[in-house]
């Protein structure tokens, strides 16, 4: 490894560390600085079949904790269980204060603390009555004008994609407006301590529609067109609406900084005595990949990959394919690093060659710079000619091409394993419990850093003392900014700086054979 190998490490990776630096950290730290304290917790009232308020024999089902209190201005709930779905419905518009869902034993919320409109709100100024039977809950309400509102929730108590039926009566002698808007926000997120520290949540708040081939991401404004599907969707969760009539929608897009929140808008008119019905399916949970796709729906879209996104589905796939064989995800991760190791032996080889030519040709390459160390041009001529007489191309760039190759690589790792809900809470061993976040006691970047030391040492023999400084303070620089990096990045680039070690050594040996027999 040579000057311009450095150097195009250095580099590479640099940009990414000023990056993270100077504009996703104070990002963060604004927006933390921003943020409203939670509101306090408020009792919630259980509901059972039949009956509009809630009777005394089911107060003990009230007092179960829920993940995430709220008290918003105007507040009336009703906690319902309906298998892996918890709801709480705030009967003041008919909306949602809360839901959660049952992942691994534990409730996960999906609404975020807010004061503004809750999710799946109609008509914020009617107070409904509620009734439930079986996994379909029915509110009911009627304003002044006669107009009558009945909103039917129907959950699926195993799975996420449930169906909300609007249906509007007018009883008046006269026309009356049934304007609304439906649909989910500000946000979606699980809202647990260690995401919430990192800001990660927040940074991948969006708001979304498919629109075949294409994913639209919305700014906030009013958008008009035929989606399949569309929603707000954060890092491990999403909440998308299903365009069954595949008629055209206006959406109604929204930004609490920087939550996102989408509304579909209806204009409705409902002469007398008549009965209009809106239907609207929607999911409600995690993003897994091939959960997904088993729906048929195109919600799999909604995984973001990263700008490399062919790539990191062909990590995705290998992930699956590998945890199906080791049961785990962090084996899974070191059997892909093996496997994309042996895929670019041949360039490490080859780059180990070149920079066996480089060592030979810098001795001639010093005596050049000093001749022609006052005519610029010349000496370029005279260097392409020396590289061309040892067969070096590309100004003698040939030994970054292993390392350019893998970056495509760690960026779709990094964001596979930032997006994909398969490897949320997957553990690896001991104390590595979530592969998703970062190491919680920092052995791994450290380790990790040790590694890249002893890689760069034994690359830095032949290296004058200013490219061994730049070369033994790149695995300072990196164990720092791995430290808050997804322990499954730190484990893929710890085992990937082992087996370099490993085939250097065995390639220095190699090499120093033939010398010794001569």
């Amino acid at each position: 490894m040579k000057k311009n190998y450095v150097l195009a490490f250095a580099l590479s990776m640099g940009v990414l560390l000023l990056w993270e630096l100077l504009v996703v950290r104070p990002k963060k730290m604004a927006r933390e600085a921003a943020a409203p304290a939670p509101a306090a917790a408020r009792g919630r009232p259980g509901l059972s079949d039949g009956t509009a308020a809630a009777p005394p024999a089911l107060e003990k089902e009230s007092q179960r904790p829920l993940s995430t209190p709220f008290a918003p201005a105007r507040e009336k709930t009703i906690v319902m269980d309906l298998g892996e779905n918890r709801v709480t419905f705030n009967l003041f518009g008919g909306g949602v204060s809360q839901w959660e869902i049952l992942e691994e034993n534990r409730w996960v919320a999906l609404v975020r603390p807010r004061d503004s409109r809750q999710p799946l709100t109609t008509f914020p100024e009617l107070e409904f009555s509620a009734r439930r039977e079986g996994d379909r809950v029915t509110l009911s309400a009627r304003r002044r004008d006669g107009l009558q509102v009945r909103k039917t929730y129907a959950i699926d108590p195993e799975g996420h994609l449930h169906r909300l039926t609007l249906e509007f009566e007018n009883k008046s002698k006269a026309p009356v407006a049934a304007d609304h808007e439906i649909g989910w926000g500000p946000g979606i997120e699980a809202q647990e301590g260690s995401l919430k520290k990192s800001g990660a949540e927040a940074d991948t708040q969006r708001a979304i529609a498919w629109s075949p081939p294409r994913l639209i991401k919305f700014k906030a404004s009013s958008h008009t067109d035929v989606y399949k599907w569309w929603g707000v969707d954060g890092q491990y969760f999403l909440a998308a609406f299903l365009n069954d009539t595949a008629s055209p929608v206006t959406l109604v897009v929204e930004k609490e900084k920087p939550y996102f929140s989408a509304h579909r808008k209806v204009v409705l008119t409902i002469d007398p005595g008549r009965v209009a019905v809106e239907t609207v399916s929607f999911y409600l949970g995690p993003k897994g990949y091939e959960d997904l796709k088993r729906l048929g729906l195109d919600l799999e879209q909604s995984v973001d990959f990263g700008f490399f996104a062919p790539v990191g589905h062909a990590i995705h796939k290998s992930l699956v394919l590998f945890h199906r064989a080791t049961n785990n995800y962090g084996w899974a991760i070191i059997l892909l690093t093996v496997i994309i190791q042996i895929l670019v032996l041949p360039l490490t080889v080859s780059s180990f060659r070149h920079g066996q030519k480089m060592k030979t040709v810098q001795p001639q390459l010093k005596r050049l710079q000093e001749l022609y160390k006052s005519d610029a041009r010349r000496l370029n001529v005279e260097m392409m000619a020396l590289y061309k007489r040892h067969g070096l191309r590309f100004m003698g760039m040939e030994g970054c091409l292993p390392v350019l190759i893998q970056l495509p690589v760690f960026w779709a790792l990094y964001s596979t394993l930032r997006s994909t809900y398969e490897l949320r809470h997957a553990p690896f061993i001991g104390w590595v419990k979530d592969l998703s976040v970062h190491d919680p006691i920092y052995v791994f970047p450290v380790l990790m850093g040790l590694g890249m030391f002893f890689q760069q040492k034994m690359s830095a023999a032949s290296l004058d003392p200013n490219q061994r400084q730049i070369m033994y303070i790149m695995p300072v620089m990196f164990t720092f900014f791995f430290l808050k990096m997804p322990a499954g990045l730190v484990i893929y680039w710890l085992t990937s700086s082992i087996i370099s070690i490993a085939v250097q050594t065995a390639l220095l040996k190699m090499h120093a054979a033939p010398e010794t027999s001569k």
